[in-house]
């Protein structure tokens, strides 16, 4: 495990803390680390709940360490363009990948890449000193509206990467891309206490609650969706009366 991660255990929660000062910068080893752990943690069926934080107060990201020496503006000309992109959309997909729920507890600010793996997340919660940003255009890059459209309407989208501006964790709750708004002194309790009551129920059906929430959200058919839903819980239902 990366030196910067630590995971707790309680129960059938897993926190994941996440530590690299000065301001919890993304390197591609820490990415690739985290996803790592995160499959880990999934395939362990005594866990239900899966907490994500940040142990440098008053930052949650930065976003992607651009000093990565593995990062494009470091990468030799002979690697294939877009080979770092590669890797840490790798990354990123661990998050949907996971089968159990991933509740992602945000402190301060959250950046460009800082600000997208949680829209990847299942629950968004954030204390209310946190603020957002996808500052890419003002440094001469572009990306992330393909992570960022799944919390996102359009036109929020379209007015944090063009503008670069941050905003407050009030208006993204009002854009309904992040559940709970909380004082900052609460975040960590609520974290906790939400994935404390997810890992209350049923662990079968939590894993398979998420894992036909990710695969519902790419039907765009409401029918076929219902049906798809209904069909999944009766053939639940029938697999936990066989025993």
């Amino acid at each position: 495990m990366h030196e910067t991660l630590s995971i707790e255990r309680e129960g059938r929660v897993a926190t994941l803390t996440v530590t690299r000062p000065p301001v919890n910068a993304f390197s591609l080893d820490m990415l690739e680390s985290m996803a790592e752990e995160l499959h880990r943690l999934g395939d362990d069926p005594e866990i239900s709940a899966i907490i994500w934080r940040s142990g440098v107060p008053g930052i949650f990201s930065g976003g992607f360490d651009l000093n990565d020496p593995r990062s494009a503006s470091s990468t030799p000309i002979h690697t294939p363009p877009g080979d770092h992109l590669v890797r840490v959309r790798n990354a990123q997909t661990a998050l949907l990948d996971v089968p159990v729920p991933i509740i992602v507890a945000i402190n301060g600010a959250a950046v460009g890449l800082g600000m997208l793996m949680p829209a990847l997340c299942d629950i968004v919660i954030a204390g209310r000193s946190a603020r957002f940003g996808l500052p890419e255009i003002q440094i001469n890059s572009i990306g992330g509206a393909g992570h960022a459209r799944r919390i996102l309407p359009e036109p929020v989208l379209r007015y944090l990467m063009l503008t670069g501006r941050r905003v407050t964790p009030e208006y993204l709750q009002q854009c309904g891309a992040i559940a709970l708004v909380v004082e900052d002194d609460q975040l960590d309790a609520e974290a906790q206490a939400i994935a404390s009551e997810i890992a209350s129920y049923d662990p079968v059906v939590v894993r398979n609650s998420k894992i036909s929430l990710e695969a519902l959200r790419k039907i765009d058919d409401v029918a076929l969706a219902y049906s798809l839903e209904h069909k999944w819980g009766a053939a639940l239902r029938w697999s936990r009366q066989q025993g």
